[in-house]
C-alpha cells in the first residue's frame, strides 16, 4: 500500500484548512459536514456569537481609549502602536478620534464648546442646540440623528461628519478638528483605516460577503450600539446631577477643571 506524497498530503491539509476558514455557507452540501458543526450553524448560536464578539469589539475600543489617555502604558510609543492596532481593527481612526476626544474632555460641561454629546431632551432633539441649526438640518438627518433606534448606530456618521453644528471629519487631516501640526498624525491613522478596509474587502471576496457580514459586520453593529448607548448614559441625566454651562459659567467651569 503506497503512502500519499507530500504534495498530496499538503493539498489535503490546505483543503481542510480552507473548509475551516470558509465555514458552512453553501460551498459544500450539508452531508459533507459533521452533524455537530451543522447543529452549531444555527441562528441561536450565531446570535450568541454576535453579542459576545460585539462586546469584545467594545472592549478593544476601551483599551484603545486607555491608550489615547496614556493610561495603558508609560511608553507613549507603545500607546500609539497598540492604540492603532486596536482601533484600526474596529474601523476607528486612532489619532483622529484621540484628538477630538481630548477636545471633548477639555470642554466637557460647556454647552457651547463641547465637541460631542451635548444634552438631548426626551423628544430626541437638542434641547440647547440653537434652533436655527436644528431647523437647517435635512429631515433625514433629524430622523437618523435624533430618533430611536438610529442614534445607537450614529458613531460612523460622527466619525465621517462630526456632530450637528460642529462638523468635521475624523479622517480629513485638514478638518477644523485638528491643528496643522496634527495633520501627519491624522494621515497615519487614516492610512491604517484604509489598510484594514481593504483587508476586510479582500476577506469578503475570499470568504463570501454574507459570511463576513455574519463574522464581522453584525458584531461591529453591536459594538457601535454598545459605544453609543454607554457613552450617552455617561453624559446625560438630570440637570441637577450633570449640570451644563454656557457663556461665562462655561469658562469658569473650564478654568476649574484645568486647575
Amino acid at each position: 500500500m503506497s503512502h500519499p506524497s507530500i504534495k498530496q498530503s499538503s493539498a489535503q491539509v490546505m483543503e481542510r484548512k480552507g473548509e475551516q476558514i470558509h465555514g458552512i455557507h453553501g460551498i459544500h452540501s450539508q452531508e459533507d459536514f459533521d452533524p455537530i458543526a451543522l447543529y452549531f450553524n444555527s441562528w441561536y448560536f450565531w446570535s450568541l456569537y454576535w453579542v459576545a464578539q460585539g462586546t469584545m469589539f467594545w472592549a478593544l475600543f476601551v483599551l484603545g481609549h486607555d491608550c489615547s489617555h496614556g493610561s495603558f502604558s508609560d511608553n507613549p510609543t507603545l500607546n500609539t502602536v497598540v492604540g492603532h492596532i486596536l482601533h484600526s481593527s474596529i474601523l476607528v481612526p486612532y489619532h483622529g478620534w484621540r484628538i477630538s476626544h481630548r477636545t471633548h474632555h477639555k470642554n466637557h460641561g460647556n454647552i457651547e464648546k463641547d465637541e460631542s454629546w451635548v444634552p438631548v431632551n426626551y423628544l430626541w432633539t437638542y434641547s440647547k442646540l440653537p434652533e436655527k441649526i436644528y431647523k437647517s438640518l435635512e429631515i433625514k438627518t433629524r430622523i437618523l440623528r435624533f430618533t430611536l433606534p438610529f442614534p445607537l448606530f450614529a458613531y460612523p456618521l460622527y466619525l465621517w461628519y462630526g456632530s450637528p453644528g460642529k462638523e468635521g471629519s475624523h479622517f480629513n487631516p485638514y478638518s477644523d478638528l485638528f491643528s496643522p501640526n496634527e495633520r501627519k498624525l491624522v494621515m497615519t491613522s487614516t492610512a491604517c483605516w484604509v489598510v484594514i478596509t481593504f483587508l476586510l474587502s479582500y476577506l469578503c471576496f475570499l470568504l463570501d460577503p454574507v459570511q463576513m457580514l455574519k463574522l464581522y459586520g453584525v458584531p461591529h453593529l453591536i459594538f457601535i450600539a454598545w459605544l453609543d448607548g454607554v457613552t450617552y448614559l455617561h453624559h446625560h441625566g438630570y440637570e441637577r446631577k450633570l449640570p451644563w454651562y454656557r457663556g461665562k459659567n462655561g469658562a469658569t467651569c473650564e478654568e476649574g477643571l484645568q486647575q
